[in-house]
């Protein structure tokens, strides 16, 4: 089902500090003036601190908004996620910040301009979502070494070098990296394990092109799990690469545990996590599934990808 026009309400919460947003300010005004021109009522609000995306979405849903638009990156759709689930408000992403996980996920051009036009013609879908403590994420949940990196980044470094801030912050955590023993309970099986990284992905995704979840599907009630066990992250690169390259060549075994679950458990010495990209604290925590929990706008080569059904409809 995708979106008619006229009458349209919609809400752009634009963060001016994601990615290279400043520089491409003009193309988020360009996106506004085409979806006016084509019957939309746009309202656009700028977040000045953490926080107001969630509570500029939850205000959009209240004044009946039909679309809710993070212009940013992955933390503000996350922000803009939390404050939508369980309503009916659609979540439409304008990709402005480093990586844009979610908006590659849903099929939209990494050009603002291109993906402007592709959100009026988009597909109408409902997804999962994870939820660890009181918080959501679409995407995924890391916990330990990628989320000791994501503490350590500044945002100023993710605007002024992008990507290679993350690679450059990945090698400096990497080498004095060192596995926390812990009790990871997955459903019904208990692990006591010296864990170095785990990523519970609610999508298949994880920064574009790493694949930890590679089957994970988000709108099958399940999580999917990955964990990488072990003293240190000195040979964390050669099992990236195995993991990488394991599909076409499945002989390679990155000692990783993989399992799809409903509820994840995790307990022992307190470890970095983030959701979704951003830092959210420590361990111990709980994750669960959330069926059905967000309305989202997917290209229609995207839904077909992911295998959604569009809204109302059955899927096949």
């Amino acid at each position: 089902m995708t979106i008619s026009f006229e009458g349209t309400r919609v809400v752009v919460i634009t963060n001016a500090l994601a990615g290279q947003a400043v520089a491409r300010a003009e193309a988020v005004t360009t996106a506004v003036s085409l979806w006016r021109a084509h019957g939309w009522e746009v309202t656009v609000r700028e977040t000045t601190k953490h926080g107001d995306a969630e509570r500029y979405a939850r205000e959009a849903v209240a004044q009946g908004a039909h679309i809710v638009i993070p212009a940013g990156g992955d933390g503000t759709v996350n922000e803009v996620a939390n404050g939508l689930v369980g309503s009916t408000t659609i979540l439409a992403p304008l990709p402005i910040g480093t990586v844009n996980v979610w908006a590659r996920e849903a099929g939209f051009s990494m050009d603002v301009a291109t993906a402007a036009v592709q959100i009026m013609t988009a597909q109408r879908s409902v997804i999962d979502v994870g939820k660890c403590g009181d918080r959501f994420f679409v995407l995924m949940a890391g916990i330990g070494f990628d989320a000791a990196v994501v503490q350590h980044l500044y945002a100023r470094d993710k605007r002024r070098f992008g990507v290679m801030a993350y690679i450059g912050r990945i090698w400096s955590v990497m080498w004095g990296y060192r596995g926390q023993q812990v009790c990871v309970q997955l459903d019904d099986e208990v692990f006591d394990v010296s864990l170095l990284m785990m990523i519970v992905g609610n999508t298949a995704r994880y920064a574009s092109f790493i694949p930890f979840t590679p089957d994970a599907a988000v709108d099958d009630g399940m999580l999917d799990v990955y964990m990488l066990v072990g003293a240190d992250m000195l040979t964390g690169p050669f099992r990236f690469l195995a993991l990488y390259l394991k599909r076409i060549m499945p002989f390679l075994d990155p000692h990783g545990i993989s399992r799809r679950v409903r509820k994840v458990t995790i307990d022992g010495t307190p470890i970095a996590m983030q959701l979704d990209g951003d830092h959210v604290g420590t361990t111990p925590t709980r994750i669960t599934i959330q069926p059905s929990a967000l309305h989202v706008l997917l290209t229609h080569s995207a839904a077909q990808t992911l295998r959604l059904a569009p809204w109302g409809m059955e899927k096949s």
